[in-house]
């Protein structure tokens, strides 16, 4: 097999998932997401493993994704975050997804769909409270309440809302959301219906925001990285690894790569890696990141290639083709490291490692 790969700890992914059910306590269920593979990870892999410690739920983002877990066995209630078109109302009934709402023509769609099957579909209705992405106005809101009335073979098991800015310094927009959303649940109640889920809560709100826990949390990178993390002793549970394949002494003055975009200051030691921006380690990484080896960090010089990565090992002397190198995940170089060189998230970083890594499941 090609020597580049990505070694998924299970267990420091259950562990994460502990630190969130102890953080949120008794009586608040938990929605593990698990959309874009996993995040990178495996969804299948992932899911299992979340399945033995104890969460209540799965989150993903399509119908696709839904069904890649199902034909795994993966038996557990599923929550469509992205929602659903009408044509997919069908399948989602009898393969048990539970779709978030904000379309009266997939809630029409669904409430046939579930009267065919001679059951009754449950949803998560979800207002848009200012991210202004997905869900249903507030100005919205009377009126498509007044539209559900007239479906009866649908429920509503949950209503939510996504917090937009939880991340920033302020928390004014963060608490103007929160406000609101308890108001519009008011407008929901009024209208009949009884949810048993409420919820607001992804990772950065579950740790900053204890009051937007609520009745369920929806945590995601919490349980796949340590980032920022405060207290908590989180773990990641990626490490992507490569191995050197070919080792070149060069004199001072010799360019690496496309457009000769680092040139040797000295005579240097430059191995290539199999691994490239075709498996997600971005080209915008070229002469920013480092990696590690034998203990030590080295700068990856020149630029990413589609396929391979240079990177100078002149101050790793132990350097030798067939070496272990680790892009991100150990003490040396986190993946929160990773995507500040990159411009970007520690999600982005995660979740575009390509098909054609490998995972090994520890």
């Amino acid at each position: 097999m090609r020597p580049t790969w990505a070694e998924i700890d299970l267990g420091a992914l259950q562990h994460n998932f502990m630190l969130v059910k102890e953080l949120v306590g008794v009586g608040v269920s938990i929605l593990s997401v698990v959309k874009a593979d996993g995040y990178g990870h495996g969804a299948v892999e992932v899911s299992k493993a979340l399945v033995e410690a104890g969460t209540d739920m799965l989150g993903v983002a399509t119908v696709e994704e839904a069904m890649e877990l199902r034909d795994y066995g993966i038996d557990l209630p599923i929550m469509l975050l992205g929602g659903m078109r009408p044509e997919e109302a069908e399948l989602a009934v009898q393969n048990n997804m539970v779709p978030c709402l904000f379309s009266i023509d997939v809630a029409r769609a669904l409430d046939k769909a579930a009267s065919s099957s001679g059951c009754k579909a449950i949803y998560h209705l979800k207002i848009d409270t200012g991210m202004t992405r997905l869900g249903v106005r507030p100005e919205e809101l009377t009126d498509f309440l007044g539209g559900l009335s007239e479906l009866k073979n649908i429920r509503m098991d949950g209503v939510l809302t996504h917090l937009a800015s939880a991340f920033t310094e302020s928390t004014d927009y963060t608490e103007a959301q929160l406000s609101g959303f308890l108001q519009h649940l008011g407008t929901v109640r009024a209208h009949g219906h009884d949810p048993r889920y409420t919820h607001s809560a992804s990772s950065i709100s579950i740790k900053r925001f204890p009051h937007s826990h609520m009745d369920l949390v929806r945590p995601g990178i919490i349980l796949y990285t340590e980032g920022e993390s405060d207290s908590l002793e989180l773990r990641p549970v990626m490490k992507l690894k490569s191995r050197i394949i070919q080792l070149r002494r060069v004199p001072a003055g010799t360019p690496v790569s496309y457009g000769g975009t680092f040139v040797t200051a000295r005579p240097s030691v430059i191995a290539t890696l199999p691994i490239g921006y075709a498996d997600g380690y971005l080209r915008k990484l070229s002469n920013r990141a480092l990696v590690s080896l034998h203990g030590k960090t080295s700068p990856v010089t020149g630029a990413v290639c589609m396929d391979l990565t240079m990177v100078d090992v002149t101050d790793v002397p132990a350097a030798r083709v067939g070496d272990e190198v680790t892009l991100f995940g150990d003490s040396l170089v986190s993946v929160e490291q990773v995507a500040a060189w990159a411009d970007t998230i520690s999600y982005e970083i995660l979740s575009i490692t390509g098909k054609r890594v490998q995972r090994i499941y520890l």
